[in-house]
């Protein structure tokens, strides 16, 4: 836990001076809403602050818009980079790709990109990073839903976005966007997309 000036505990209101020995963050779905100092906590919440210890990342903390701090899960991607890639360049049919590189996610995208794919991600940075990004390339939207395939081939770090005119499942072409993970996908890149996606590769997953 970072030492602050302002910490105070939430239930006796003793402010935190010097070390922080003993003082525990109140989580609240990965955020940080209020500390407790030693003399306040209850067993159990002492047993809770061991287990965010343990696999949460105090390291790499994030302020958000309304100055929450929010702290991912150790082995997370804690920054993202966006930018293109030589082989979105090469093929035109790919139209997202996305890596989990720790501590940084890798997003890459390009002017023949569907501007919508913004979309796809839940986690508000790099839904913006995708937009600014996505924007800057001159990426328009389009009008085509998207499909999920599951691809043992692919590195279970990555996601891709392509035309299915390219992976056309059996040669028929749906004129979608498929959406292609690993069947052992790594649950930290999930974490950036928007549950409904998220879910959905899941279920693609399961379904296979």
């Amino acid at each position: 836990m970072e030492q602050a000036t302002d910490i105070v505990c939430d239930r006796c209101r003793r402010p935190l001076r010097g070390a922080d020995d003993g003082w525990n963050v109140v989580m609240d779905s990965g955020y940080a809403v209020g500390y407790l100092c030693p003399d306040c906590q209850t067993a159990e919440e002492n047993a809770e602050a061991e287990v965010h210890q343990a696999t949460l990342d105090y390291n790499a903390g994030q302020v958000d818009e309304h100055g929450r701090v929010r702290w991912p899960r150790r082995g997370a991607c804690n920054s993202i980079s966006v930018g293109g890639h030589a082989a979105m360049r090469a093929n035109k049919a790919i139209h997202l790709m996305v890596s989990a590189d720790p501590p940084v996610l890798r997003v890459a995208v390009g002017p023949q990109s569907d501007a919508r794919l913004s979309e796809l991600f839940g986690h508000e940075t790099c839904r913006k990073a995708v937009q600014d990004e996505m924007s800057s390339q001159g990426a328009q939207p389009g009008t085509r839903d998207l499909a999920y395939l599951v691809d043992s081939d692919m590195d279970a770090t990555d996601v891709w976005v392509v035309e299915d005119q390219e992976m056309a499942v059996g040669g028929t072409s749906t004129h979608k966007l498929l959406v292609i993970c690993s069947p052992d996908i790594d649950p930290h890149i999930l974490e950036v997309f928007a549950p409904e996606y998220a879910d959905s590769m899941r279920e693609a997953i399961h379904a296979t």
